[in-house]
């Protein structure tokens, strides 16, 4: 997934995908961890297409 810088500045960073999944596990709605090229950091995404589903989630 590309990032654009704008959107980049605008999204919540986590350290590691742990403490990404950490909050996507909590919110109302789907939201998936990835590694942004710009800032090497995670940000959450509500797109799903093509991404890997996590753990936690397949543990339901």
């Amino acid at each position: 997934m590309k990032t654009r810088p704008a959107i980049c500045n605008r999204k919540r960073r986590f350290a590691s995908v742990e403490a990404a999944e950490e909050v996507a596990r909590t919110a109302s709605v789907k939201l998936r961890a990835y590694r942004c090229a710009l800032c090497r950091q995670y940000h959450l995404t509500s797109r799903t297409k093509g991404m890997k589903t996590p753990r936690w989630e397949l543990e339901r």
